[in-house]
Parts: C-alpha cells; sequence; structure tokens
C-alpha cells in the first residue's frame, strides 16, 4: 500500500490520486508526444500504453554492457489530452518525479 501524492501545491492538484500500474508493453522514442493520433496509432498498432523518452537508451547500454535493468517510470501527461488541469508535462513533471523517488524507495524496502 503506498499512497502517492495527489496535488503540487493546495491549489493545484489531479483530479484523481495517482496510482501504480504495471505496463505490459510501453514504447520509448527520441520524440515527445503530445498527438492524440499518434498515441492511438502506437496503441492500436503496438498496444504501447505508454511512451517516453528515456529507456530506451538507458536499456540498450545496459543491454550491451550486460547489466541488470528494471525501469520505473511516472507518466506526467496525457497525449494530446486537454484538460482544466492543465495537462503540460511541465506542469506536473515534479510531482510525477516526486510520486516514481517514492515509489521506487518503496520497492527497495521490499527487496531487503
Amino acid at each position: 500500500g503506498l499512497e502517492l501524492e495527489k496535488c503540487l501545491r493546495s491549489n493545484m492538484c489531479l483530479p484523481k490520486a495517482p496510482q501504480v500500474r504495471l505496463v505490459n508493453r510501453g514504447s520509448s522514442s527520441n520524440i515527445f508526444i503530445n498527438n492524440t493520433a499518434y498515441a492511438n496509432f502506437l496503441y492500436s498498432r503496438f498496444h504501447a500504453s505508454v511512451v517516453d523518452k528515456e529507456t530506451a537508451a538507458v536499456s540498450l547500454v545496459c543491454l550491451e554492457e550486460d547489466l541488470p535493468f528494471i525501469a520505473f517510470r511516472a507518466v506526467s501527461n496525457l497525449a494530446g489530452a486537454e484538460s482544466s488541469t492543465n495537462n503540460e508535462a511541465s506542469t506536473f513533471a515534479p510531482l510525477a518525479a516526486k510520486n516514481a523517488v517514492m515509489f521506487v524507495l518503496k520497492f527497495l524496502t521490499l527487496l531487503k
């Protein structure tokens, strides 16, 4: 049971509490996706429910160096979505980062 933070400040909160979710298939690229049609294409064609910009690069280095690797990602925006909470990644990236750190720390305690 990990309760993630919902608010950056008292006047800037997500409409719903964030959740830890297992993603069966994600995608990683060198572009920031803010296009609903393209996000829908990635999901319909590849069943990718999240897209990030860094995981592929890190995983490739780990693969080449024969290092174990696991990725934990915090989603900070919804591609192409309009929202009353301002859907910009720059708005909720600090909250996503804080929640990601909380999750990783909890994960590490469970490994002990």
